[in-house]
């Protein structure tokens, strides 16, 4: 495994730009293939790349570099799946790993091809739904898939990535939960570096497009025969089709083409992970030492102590209620958001309004959300181009709309609360 994204040259120079004042990397003669920086209130190193790395593969150099002397050292989040070299018995530094987070991978090289692992992992009603899922998305909507892999003009790139930002929102705001990724600092970096990685095939941008624009996006890292989950959305307009599910799918059936032999979910306990997975493992945190210095001893224990406990927290889910108490108490400082009115469809064949006698009105629009949801909620039932539809008002008094299909008419009426 020569490439790994999180070690390349472009993502340390992004990441020390972002989260570092482009501070230059801290090198150790003792260790290859990763680089550290300096915590500034605490006496040891940590991986460039911090929190957000996804696997590092390092190796123990075997020669008589002493340069960890005195030293300690933090690499995150180390799959259980790679295969690291052994420090050897009589060296003086050591190593302790601190079991942290279980990811999902689905094995791809044990399999023939994507119908192959459906049919090993699924049942055959799911497997139905699956194929309904995607004939009726297209059936009603204009649809391309395309991955970027190798290649992507910035114009292009800028264009889905202010839609990923703008489906993150919404997803987010739908769920009343705090995105992380969301934070101004956090995704200009992911901007920065998502094109170039992008560019250099270290990474990747899956897109579903409807009627061209992007409606399921997924960010991935790339490194050798591995493909790492890293950032991914869809949008909640078109629940009913399951886009998240037909994004794996379509993920898949590119590795299995393109040579892949592990998909990485990631860790995080999410249900679809469980679901699409053939296989689990532990990712760790990986401390190196000097187990003749007093100060490095200790320094281990304390960080070994201090993970274990916010592991602790995880497993009894405090971590959770802690951050969205705080996305609430966020939330009171913020201007209040409205919750979103629902609305429902009905098929209509009498007393059917005039057109002449209607206001047209543009259904795209971010004010219309609730009534389009409902048409494309109708769609998935009853499908027909979305495009031939046609909605109208009686005015801006009256909150009740119509919609004119190529097979039916619909009136579109608020939910009572």
């Amino acid at each position: 495994m020569n490439i790994n994204p999180f070690t390349s040259q472009t993502f340390v120079e992004t990441w020390s730009k972002h989260f570092n004042n482009s501070n230059a990397e801290i090198i150790f003669k003792f260790i290859e293939n990763v680089s550290f920086y300096k915590k500034k209130c605490l006496p040891y190193y940590v991986n460039i790349g911090d929190k957000l790395t996804n696997g590092i593969l390092y190796s123990i150099s075997h020669s008589d570099s002493k340069d960890y002397k005195g030293k300690t050292f933090l690499i995150r989040d180390i799959p259980s799946y790679f295969d690291l070299n052994k420090i050897e018995t009589n060296s003086k530094l050591k190593l302790k790993k601190i079991l942290q987070y279980e990811g999902y991978t689905t094995k791809v090289s044990e399999y023939d091809d994507l119908e192959h692992y459906m049919t090993t992992v699924f049942k055959s009603n799911s497997r139905s739904k699956f194929r309904r899922n995607i004939k009726r998305l297209e059936a009603s909507f204009d649809i391309d898939y395309i991955m970027y892999h190798g290649s992507i003009q910035k114009k292009e790139f800028d264009l889905v990535f202010e839609e990923f930002y703008k489906l993150l929102e919404k997803r987010y705001l739908d769920k009343q939960e705090p995105c992380g990724e969301l934070n101004p600092k956090l995704w200009a970096f992911y901007c920065e570096l998502a094109f170039k990685m992008i560019n250099e095939k270290t990474a990747s941008l899956f897109v579903i497009y409807s009627d061209k624009k992007p409606i399921g996006i997924q960010f991935s890292y790339h490194f050798d025969k591995i493909l790492v989950e890293a950032l991914t959305v869809f949008d909640i307009d078109y629940f009913k089709y399951s886009i998240g599910h037909t994004t794996i799918i379509k993920m898949l059936d590119w590795s299995f083409k393109n040579g892949i032999e592990i998909f990485d979910y990631t860790q995080g306990d999410f249900d679809y992970k469980k679901r699409w997975s053939d296989s689990k493992y532990n990712t760790y945190f990986h401390l190196l030492y000097d187990s003749q210095s007093i100060k490095s001893k200790f320094i281990v224990n304390f960080i070994t102590s201090y993970f274990n406990f916010k592991r602790l927290l995880r497993d009894k889910k405090f971590t959770n209620h802690y951050h969205n108490l705080m996305h609430k108490l966020s939330s009171l400082f913020k201007k209040t958001q409205p919750k979103n009115k629902s609305y429902r469809t009905e098929i209509i064949h009498d007393n059917i309004p005039e057109i002449n006698n209607l206001v047209a009105i543009n259904i795209h629009t971010k004010m219309f959300t609730p009534q389009r949801k409902a048409i494309y909620d109708f769609l998935y039932m009853n499908p027909e181009p979305a495009k031939e539809i046609k909605v109208y008002t009686l005015d801006e008094l009256h909150d009740v709309y119509y919609a004119f299909g190529e097979f039916n008419t619909l009136k579109i009426i608020k939910n009572e609360e």
